[in-house]
């Protein structure tokens, strides 16, 4: 992992998503992208219906403001935290560094094309919720990325990835999540592979997965557990706090999102709960 991005839809930048992508460019001497998609207004198409040129300058204007705010408040936190500014062009890759970029498209869906060629992309979950933008840049850039999103809340650990619960269920997901991963599991202190009953598909075992990691060099260990009372996002989180863990590593949207939306899912239970950083793939 070397390069860094940070999509935002209309939201800005909060410290705390800043500070998450500045620590783990520290880990990885990497380099950091915070992008803006300006929105764009959907063309309806009916006879007789037009927009005021008025109300389209004034969403244009509306919108150059909040891309102003939000490349002020990455600017200023970046300068706070130390980190240079410049262009992955001419980044030396001994140092990190970061750069500020917009560009215009349907919202999401820019933000997740671009993802593509950036090693992983750090999301920050706000607490209160007081709008859904944030889900949807997220499981679009999940969905639509193919690469690693690196959710976080307020509470920051130290660093990311010496103490890290692999979630493993036995789908493509997690193992797609594993291979996009290693760099951060070979290095770590403790890698604690957990199973919960109830939460897998056919697939090999946690014990199974810990013997390949350790083939590769990783530290790891496995654990299968019961439910026992609550879901088993509830399992995996408590288990994490209870071995003091930095990182949650989990596939995400093993089955699909509708039916996660209508019934719910461990996916989407964690995204709603976790405090602790979770690096999901699809």
């Amino acid at each position: 992992m070397k390069t860094i991005l940070i999509p935002m839809n209309g939201t800005s930048p909060s410290d705390s998503l800043i500070d998450a992508a500045v620590l783990l460019a520290r880990q990885i001497n990497g380099f950091i992208q915070a992008v803006w998609s300006q929105q764009t207004l959907p063309i309806i198409a009916g006879e007789g219906i037009t927009l005021p040129a008025e109300y389209l300058s004034q969403f244009e204007q509306e919108e150059r403001e909040l891309s102003e705010y939000a490349k002020s408040a990455f600017l200023k936190r970046i300068e706070t935290l130390g980190i240079p500014l410049g262009e992955m062009e001419t980044w030396d890759r001994v140092a990190p560094a970061a750069a500020w970029m917009e560009l215009k498209g349907s919202g999401a869906v820019a933000l997740a094309e671009l993802a593509r060629i950036f090693d992983v992309s750090v999301m920050h979950r706000p607490v209160p919720e007081t709008t859904t933008d944030w889900r949807t840049t997220c499981e679009t850039v999940l969905f639509e990325g193919g690469r690693p999103l690196l959710l976080v809340s307020d509470d920051l650990p130290r660093h990311f990835g010496q103490k890290i619960v692999l979630s493993w269920n036995g789908s493509s997901e997690t193992a797609r999540t594993i291979a996009m991963t290693g760099d951060l599991l070979t290095s770590a202190d403790e890698v604690h592979v957990i199973e919960v009953e109830d939460g897998k598909v056919a697939g090999p075992t946690a014990a199974q997965v810990a013997c390949a990691l350790k083939a590769s060099g990783a530290n790891a260990t496995s654990q299968s557990m019961t439910r026992s009372e609550g879901s088993v996002a509830d399992r995996i989180m408590a288990y994490a706090r209870e071995v003091d863990a930095d990182l949650i590593i989990k596939g995400a949207y093993t089955h699909s999102r509708l039916r996660a939306l209508i019934f719910g899912g461990v996916t989407s239970d964690i995204f709603s709960k976790s405090t602790l950083p979770v690096m999901f793939c699809h």
